[in-house]
């Protein structure tokens, strides 16, 4: 079978046949950056015998939801996957002529700092920091390749690293990938009316500092701590376009905890049953755009509640949990990154307006619903700061 490439895959090629030795290939979503750069890594791996390949992300989480699937996919495409080569402990890939593929993240700081290899790639190699990148650049011989949506200021090491000589920078953006629905483009060409500083970022593949964001402080934290005893299930509908998002929330005093359960698309009734399974001595608070499928949820055995979306309930949603200081898990990665794209949206002549975009929300409207239920729903199980701050003290 053939695939079909990009402008990315003859971009890196080429770069790469001139002596280059550092490819920088900066885009906005959807470009096919990910894609054309993993076929080009595969081909060479079987032209080259021995090939040691280090594929790195910043968290495993994202590792798992990304770049690996779209690695499967390639070779099953090619009639090339062999399970057996492939070990699900390690994260390694093995070809028959010698040639190995590793996906580790780099907040492993056991891999960062472990055995050299020939080709490093680093998807969204943003989110890493300039010492993360360094560990793997003394420990790479050949090739270094990254990809990135240019969401960062003049200040990140990845514009120092575009001066480079060595470096072959380009930028494409979805208009180079052929084979985007019309449904996909509808869809980032809308950010031009709902966020200028998105559109730049994600839609011309240009630097930008995102602006308008709505929650500023979100910090990162290990796990949701064990002495927090208010706990929820929030859930969002979505199956081909969009992401069904569940997510775990933990309130305790001022502080909110959210915990990245599920979030894919295609999910049917019985995946969603599944994700909810370790978590059925909580209450799930849910959307009732689907209550055919809350029915389901509730007849196996689960205590669901949809939760009345109202005129301004967004609005006041939003509002509520701002008052509550964030904190996301180390692993979920999807939510985190909703909170850093999350933001007001404007009006064509770039005046803020007093609403949310209709965008990277979708693990944030599950925790809006538990906040909704569970914080404003004026019952008597309302919880509230002062009752959570007992419990905590």
């Amino acid at each position: 079978m053939k695939l079909k490439t990009t402008k990315v895959f003859k971009k890196v090629d080429k770069s790469i046949r001139d002596g280059f030795t550092t490819i920088s290939a900066q885009g906005s979503s959807r470009s096919g950056k990910t894609y054309n750069i993993l076929i080009w890594l595969i081909i060479y791996s079987l032209k080259n015998n021995n090939t040691r390949i280090s594929i790195v992300r910043k968290t495993l989480p994202s590792i798992r939801g990304s770049v690996l699937i779209d690695f499967k996919d390639i070779l099953i495409d090619l009639g090339l996957y062999d399970a057996r080569q492939y070990n699900k402990s390690e994260f390694t890939y093995r070809f028959l002529n010698g040639s190995w593929v590793e996906f580790f993240s780099a907040d492993n700081e056991q891999k960062l700092r472990g055995r050299k290899r020939d080709i490093l790639y680093v998807n969204e190699a943003n989110e890493l920091s300039f010492l993360e990148m360094e560990q793997l650049r003394m420990r790479t011989s050949k090739l270094i390749i990254m990809d990135y949506n240019p969401s960062f200021s003049d200040e990140h090491w990845i514009c120092e690293a575009n001066k480079d000589a060595e470096t072959f920078h380009f930028i494409t953006t979805y208009k180079d990938n052929p084979f985007l629905s019309r449904r996909i483009i509808n869809e980032l060409e809308s950010l031009q009316n709902k966020n200028k500083s998105l559109w730049q970022i994600y839609g011309l593949g240009m630097q930008a500092v995102i602006e308008g964001l709505i929650f500023k402080n979100v910090d990162e934290v290990a796990e949701i701590p064990s002495y927090v005893k208010h706990r929820f299930c929030g859930v969002d509908y979505g199956f081909t376009n969009d992401p069904t998002a569940i997510v775990e929330v933990g309130i305790a005093g001022n502080d909110v905890y959210i915990d990245e359960v599920a979030y894919r698309t295609e999910m049917l009734p019985r995946d969603i049953i599944d994700a909810f399974r370790p978590y059925r001595h909580l209450k799930i608070d849910s959307e009732s755009a689907d209550p055919r499928l809350v029915k389901e949820i509730h007849r196996a055995g689960f205590n669901i509640h949809s939760v009345v979306k109202g005129s301004g309930s967004i609005i006041s949603g939003i509002s509520k949990m701002l008052e509550y200081n964030i904190h996301v898990t180390k692993k979920s990665y999807n939510v985190m990154k909703e909170f850093k794209n999350y933001t007001y949206a404007q009006d064509r002549e770039g005046k803020w307006l007093n609403q949310p975009i209709d965008a990277y929300n979708h693990a944030i409207d599950a925790s809006r619903y538990v906040f909704m239920s569970e914080v404003m729903g004026g019952t008597r199980n309302r919880i509230d700061k002062k009752r959570t701050n007992r419990i905590v003290h």
